[in-house]
């Protein structure tokens, strides 16, 4: 089934098309990041200009999708043209103290249509799928850039009272984030 949301045509990727989340422009020129220490989030100031994938993100995540996909996990593609330029995907895998969090594993937005919405109408798609599935909150461990900490923040997510043990071992410089769930 596919859909025309914000103007993309939506629709659930294959595992075969996992892949194709790479070929998203995920270029940035980042200014500052955050960093959670002491429990304060500190601002850094940076000048980073990432053009494509940092070095091995592909090679690391991608088994990780994979292993997503085969949980059960929901992943829409948005299409633009028939060419991939979003992507976002929630895990079935059980998160919290409870159980009842799902981890968005990513969501990302080719470069040239970022600040049209987009990022935020797929999200709110996640959210959907998380309160089918009885989640009470979507977490995501965030990539530290002020940009994407502050859009989560702005989607209602919080730090995380506590980091997800195994998902902080993967990535302790993110920065983990809950958005708790209207049911």
């Amino acid at each position: 089934m596919s859909y025309v949301l914000a103007g993309l045509t939506l629709r659930p990727l294959s595992e075969t098309e996992l892949h194709w989340v790479w070929s998203i422009d995920r270029s940035e020129q980042i200014e500052a990041l955050y960093e959670w220490r002491e429990g304060v989030l500190h601002k850094q100031e940076v000048a980073i200009d990432l053009r494509g994938w940092p070095e091995g993100d592909p090679e690391k995540y991608h088994p990780e999708h994979e292993e997503a996909f085969h949980r059960g996990a929901w992943v829409m593609g948005g299409f633009k043209d028939d060419r991939l330029v979003a992507a976002v995907g929630l895990d079935r895998l059980p998160l919290g103290p409870q159980g009842d969090w799902r981890q968005l594993f990513f969501l990302h937005v080719s470069q040239a249509l970022r600040g049209q919405g987009m990022g935020a109408c797929l999200l709110d798609q996640a959210k959907k799928q998380a309160i089918l599935w009885g989640a009470k909150a979507v977490y995501v461990s965030a990539t530290p850039s002020v940009n994407t900490v502050d859009f989560y923040r702005a989607q209602g997510f919080v730090i995380a009272p506590e980091p997800d043990p195994r998902l902080f071992a993967l990535d302790p410089e993110d920065i983990h984030l809950l958005c708790h769930l209207a049911t």
